[in-house]
């Protein structure tokens, strides 16, 4: 089990599809259920069920998913307090996107946070519980 494996269960999770999860976390889908199921046969536990729909935590899953947002919430802000002692801004921001916006008008604004930020981590993702910065399109 590593960290990278909770964050991506757990994006998994929170919208509910892995081929949602793959559009936001920007890798290949197949690579990511690798992930997850490696995550799944290291603790011996199926966690989320799929069907055609999506997928559905079981109560092994639901488990893990409380535990792993606590332990990424956790490791970021011991990212955030180490890049505060530097006087850098560190950090994680989510950036809620309506799926409408499409990629093409969403990575030119987190390239360029990246350049002026490089020590922040932006993420795009669909609307979701846990959005820091929610950007509308009327």
């Amino acid at each position: 089990m590593n960290l990278e494996q909770l964050e991506y269960f757990v994006h998994v999770a929170e919208l509910g599809s892995f081929s949602k999860a793959a559009l936001v976390l920007d890798i290949a889908q197949p690579a990511l259920s690798r992930q997850v199921r490696a995550l799944e046969t290291d603790l011996r536990e199926t966690l989320p069920l799929r069907n055609g729909r999506g997928v559905q935590l079981t109560e092994a899953g639901r488990r893990l998913f409380e535990h792993s947002v606590g332990v990424l919430q956790m490791v970021s802000r011991a990212r955030e307090d180490m890049g505060a002692s530097r006087d850098e801004p560190v950090g994680r921001i989510v950036i809620g996107l309506p799926p409408s916006m499409g990629r093409q008008l969403t990575l030119p604004p987190i390239d360029a946070f990246r350049q002026q930020l490089p020590r922040a981590r932006p993420h795009a993702a669909l609307p979701m519980p846990r959005i820091d910065m929610p950007i509308r399109h009327s």
